[in-house]
């Protein structure tokens, strides 16, 4: 009886090692599969890629846009602008003497029939002239009383833009068409806006420009 009760409790304790070797590979399994389980949840959410973006990458920046252009930069520097009626711009072309003291001018240019209207001010606000004069009043010079039958020519002046502007005094320049036969190589008068009123003079020579009518200042 001693025997069997021995041999019994033997095979209890041999099966009781037995069943937690097998619950601890059970549980070593589990945990492993999970552990898969895990890391394909991962995969799947990146969308498979293990990419990442490294610091040197973050910290890069779109390049800024560049500074260069001036503070009037859609006006070309009068020396290099055309010189058709309309066009306009910064500075004084070739051969003209500016002026310090008064506010606007008038020159005939090099091509015939063409003025060079010239107007002192803020380059950020400057003051331009209608492409086309007139024989007496221009179109909205109301101050300027001027008869066709004078032979006067009236230029236009479009006031500057309202903002805030620079105060420093730099010149304009407009190319101005001048009506049929009013450059006959003649001393002309000539309106410029409400300005006041100048003697255009004529060229020194064909192909050069003529000295500047400044106004009083």
């Amino acid at each position: 009886m001693s025997r069997r009760m021995n041999r019994s409790g033997t095979a209890a304790r041999a099966l009781a090692r037995a069943g937690a070797t097998a619950l601890g590979i059970g549980m070593t399994a589990a945990l492993a599969l999970s552990g898969c389980a895990q890391s394909d949840v991962g995969g799947s959410e990146a969308g498979g890629s293990t990419a990442t973006t490294s610091p040197e990458e973050s910290d890069m920046t779109s390049p800024s846009p560049s500074d260069g252009e001036g503070e009037d930069g859609k006006l070309p520097e009068a020396a290099e602008m055309e010189v058709v009626a309309g066009s306009s711009g910064r500075g004084l072309p070739p051969g003209l003497e500016g002026s310090t003291d008064s506010t606007a001018g008038v020159a005939w240019s090099p091509e015939p029939g063409l003025l060079y209207v010239v107007t002192n001010g803020s380059s950020s606000c400057p003051t331009f002239a209608e492409p086309q004069a007139t024989i007496g009043s221009g179109p909205g010079d109301k101050s300027a009383d001027v008869a066709a039958a004078d032979g006067m020519l009236a230029v236009t002046l479009v006031p500057p833009s309202d903002g805030m502007c620079t105060m420093d005094f730099v010149p304009t320049t407009t190319v101005v068409e001048a009506p049929a036969d009013a450059d006959t190589g003649q001393p002309v008068p000539v309106m410029l806006g409400d300005k006041g009123q100048v003697q255009l003079l004529p060229r020194s020579a064909e192909g050069e420009p003529g000295p500047v009518a400044w106004l009083d200042s």
